[in-house]
């Protein structure tokens, strides 16, 4: 008896398949571009049709891009990418607004102590679009401006004024200025480092370690002073010996607050036992003085 050949009919649709996807194909611009750079025949599609179907798929995600905000790749900014190295291979590559995000973050590597996050990050005061800004806050920013033209300023700023004002994002875009310049900074919430340190209360080594770091950084941020738990150990055996380093070694410092100094004063004056202690106040006030000028932000909150 002869034996019957027998043809999986799921052979024939995979064949339908494999013939119309390689008609699409070899009509698509991204393999008619790939083939003219490898200098490979229209056949060489035709025998690896699933992965070049695939990889159109996922190149065609790139087509009309418009940023790094709108990346559908299942890794964003990264896309996939077909190479011949004696065999077909996958690549992984990162596109031009990832690379281009990387570079506007780079100098994030110069924050000793990390803290901002990359919104704050990409903070350019050179860049600031001024238009629906006050009067007064343009005043602000103009002498903001000035200070960053001076190559040795010999005193940083003191911003206060309203929550929400604008203070810390000046700061940001300051010590943003500074380590695009790669010089070590840093940028500290006050109640946070408080927070923190209290946390490493029985590790000295871990508490000198990360005091180090902020007493030595090139310029120092202390975002929001003042709005920390105020104790006699917070403002006399961490703020006031901080200060008292950074002000002996001429180091830039800047501050932002919700208080005047004359106000702040009286805040630092308790101690958290309701007992008033003046000169301790005045002392740590004065290093401020001695660091930085004030500068009032007026404005409305912007965080509405």
């Amino acid at each position: 008896m002869d034996k019957v050949k027998f043809v999986p009919e799921y052979n024939e649709a995979a064949q339908r398949w494999k013939e119309q996807t390689f008609q699409s194909l070899i009509k698509n611009h991204h393999i008619q571009e790939w083939l003219k750079a490898n200098q490979l025949p229209e056949s060489f599609i035709y025998e690896h049709t699933g992965r070049f179907a695939d990889w159109v798929k996922h190149v065609e995600r790139c087509d009309h891009c418009q940023g790094l905000a709108y990346c559908t790749q299942p890794i964003r900014g990264q896309y996939a990418d077909l190479y011949m190295d004696q065999f077909l291979n996958l690549g992984i590559h990162r596109c031009a607004y990832y690379k281009e995000h990387e570079q506007a973050l780079a100098h994030g590597a110069y924050y000793l102590d990390p803290k901002v996050s990359e919104a704050q990050l990409t903070i350019d005061l050179g860049k600031l679009n001024t238009t629906n800004e006050s009067n007064a806050y343009k005043n602000t920013l103009v002498r903001v401006v000035d200070f960053l033209a001076q190559e040795h300023p010999s005193k940083g700023l003191y911003f206060w004024g309203k929550p929400g004002a604008g203070k810390s994002f000046l700061a940001v875009g300051i010590v943003n200025h500074y380590a695009k310049k790669k010089i070590p900074v840093a940028f500290m919430n006050t109640a946070q480092l408080i927070s923190d340190l209290k946390m490493m209360f029985h590790d000295h080594e871990a508490m000198e370690a990360r005091l180090r770091n902020i007493r030595n950084a090139a310029v120092l941020v202390l975002d929001d002073i003042g709005g920390e738990s105020v104790t006699a150990w917070s403002r006399d055996d961490i703020l006031f010996p901080l200060l008292d380093a950074r002000m002996e070694q001429q180091r830039l410092t800047l501050f932002t607050s919700n208080y005047n100094l004359n106000d702040l004063k009286v805040r630092y004056a308790m101690n958290g036992t309701r007992t008033s202690e003046p000169m301790a106040a005045e002392r740590l006030i004065e290093r401020i003085r001695t660091l930085a000028d004030e500068e009032f932000v007026k404005g409305e909150s912007r965080r509405k």
